[in-house]
């Protein structure tokens, strides 16, 4: 056999070698970690999905409030019943208006007929939203604490 045409081979097997690994090793190590990111975010995606609720207030306590649910989650048109714990993270507007950790009073910030969104999974409520009032439009809704520290 001539040099050149066992030089040509020996090159070209080589670079196949080369290529094959390299993409053996793309895919392992990139391509399907990224195709198992994707998934799992898409299910995650879906589950966040079924969670949110959005409706009025129908009765409100200092720790459970009753939402007649207009949107979202598979209960439309259902009245449900969301209890809170000191995890809730309640929002009015774009401020949070409770500390981490602490059990907030609802019927400080919430009232029948108010239209909130909420995160709801097993007859607890994860996370509460409503929009401020136009008598609060005005006034910064913060912890009790940040507003005693900015006087």
């Amino acid at each position: 056999m001539n040099k050149g045409i066992f030089a040509a081979i020996l090159i070209i097997v080589f670079g196949l070698g080369f290529g094959g690994g390299f993409y053996t090793s793309y895919y392992k190590y990139v391509k399907k970690p990224q195709m198992a990111v994707q998934e799992q975010a898409k299910k995650q995606q879906e589950e966040l999905n079924k969670m949110v609720r959005h409706g009025k207030i129908v009765s409100v306590a200092p720790d459970r409030m009753e939402m007649k649910v207009e949107k979202g989650g598979g209960d439309i048109g259902k009245t449900i019943k969301a209890e809170t714990t000191q995890f809730t993270s309640i929002q009015v507007g774009t401020g949070f208006v409770n500390k981490p950790n602490e059990k907030t009073d609802l019927t400080k910030w919430f009232k029948e007929g108010d239209t909130v969104d909420m995160l709801y999974k097993d007859g607890q409520a994860l996370a509460l939203h409503r929009d401020p009032r136009a008598d609060e439009a005005q006034q910064q809704t913060q912890p009790p604490a940040q507003q005693q520290t900015q006087k």
